[in-house]
């Protein structure tokens, strides 16, 4: 009978939940594009947790399952940004298509599920494809959402493909220097 009433409560604050979100929250979905001048198969690892601490200031997140962060399906970790806490699950990582797929959880402000998609032009070049929907909740959806406006997620394109590119040009440097 204990066992039946905490099910009942925990459905009843499911469903309280469930209700509160519906009439607070707010969702924007946004896709992007833009081109690297490398393989997909270069570009496709700039978009793993390490990876993008190559290319994004401030970026360091930190493992919660397993021991050390995996580009692979079911690794989880947490970052800090701006002070808020955030919980990152990484859904998929497939090599082969060169996609991954993110779900991220900022329990105060929003949810957002994140999909990159590396597609192959040619010998050296790519197209990385970037959609991001984001259910912001709470007292902070409204600003949060501003910054998802199509003006703003243009930007943030613009400023990916920057900090990509300057990086792989950095690196390339290095490689040129190393084997010279």
């Amino acid at each position: 009978m204990i066992a039946f009433k905490i099910a009942l409560a925990s459905w009843f604050f499911t469903l309280a939940n469930a209700a509160f979100a519906r009439e607070s929250a707010e969702q924007v979905s946004r896709t992007g594009s833009f081109q690297l001048s490398c393989p997909a198969d270069r570009a496709f690892p700039l978009f793993s947790p390490e990876g993008e601490r190559n290319w994004v200031k401030g970026w360091d997140p930190q493992p919660v399952f397993p021991e050390r962060i995996e580009f692979a399906r079911d690794t989880v970790f947490r970052t800090a940004d701006a002070g808020e806490e955030a919980i990152w699950t990484i859904v998929a990582a497939d090599w082969q298509t060169h996609q991954a797929e993110y779900v991220r959880l900022a329990p105060d402000s929003h949810t957002a599920h994140i999909v990159v998609k590396i597609e192959s032009l040619a010998a050296a070049r790519c197209k990385v494809v970037v959609r991001y929907t984001v259910t912001a909740f709470g007292g902070h959806g409204k600003s949060l959402l501003a910054a998802f406006s199509e003006e703003a997620y243009v930007e943030k394109m613009r400023d990916w493909q920057q900090l990509t590119s300057s990086y792989l040009k950095h690196r390339n440097l290095q490689e040129s220097k190393t084997s010279a």
